[in-house]
């Protein structure tokens, strides 16, 4: 009666293992592995290597990655947008020596890459020779701004 007894019980633990082992390979048969299911953090490199999830962008003026809100002026829109909730700030991003300007837009438009002009009342603007682009200079109050056609679109807080 003894041998009978430990038949069984080995008989339950065998059917038990196989029944364990069958949903284990059922959850890994569905093709999904962990490199799939789960994106690597820094994994969306663009073409120059910069990392956006980690809030780094191309600067074509810098010629690096660079994260606008630590490296950038900060222009904040003129005129209220209709949303109050969101804030669609403008960036502008110098070179290095100051010749050349370029412009983050929050639109996702193209960022226009500004030259350096001096002006004939003095001190610079930053544009291209046409009066369609975009227009980096200070106002009289010393702030940024960035304007289009004569109109003042973003200005520096």
């Amino acid at each position: 009666m003894g041998k009978g007894k430990y038949l069984w019980i080995r008989t339950a633990l065998l059917c038990g293992a196989a029944a364990v082992l069958s949903l284990f390979s059922a959850c890994k048969g569905s093709g999904e592995t962990e490199s799939t299911a789960t994106p690597l953090v820094g994994g969306d490199r663009d073409e120059h290597g910069c990392i956006a999830s980690a809030g780094y962008r191309w600067s074509q003026v810098q010629q690096r990655c660079i994260r606008p809100f630590e490296e950038g002026i900060r222009l904040l829109p003129e005129e209220d947008s209709q949303d109050s909730s969101a804030v669609l700030a403008a960036t502008v991003i110098f070179s290095t020596d100051s010749l050349r300007a370029e412009v983050l837009l929050p639109n996702g438009e193209t960022s226009p890459v500004l030259d350096r002009r001096t002006l004939p009342s003095g001190g610079y603007a930053w544009n291209i020779e046409d009066d369609d682009t975009y227009n980096v200079r200070r106002d009289e109050q010393g702030k940024w701004t960035v304007s289009r056609r004569g109109k003042v679109l973003f200005r520096a807080e």
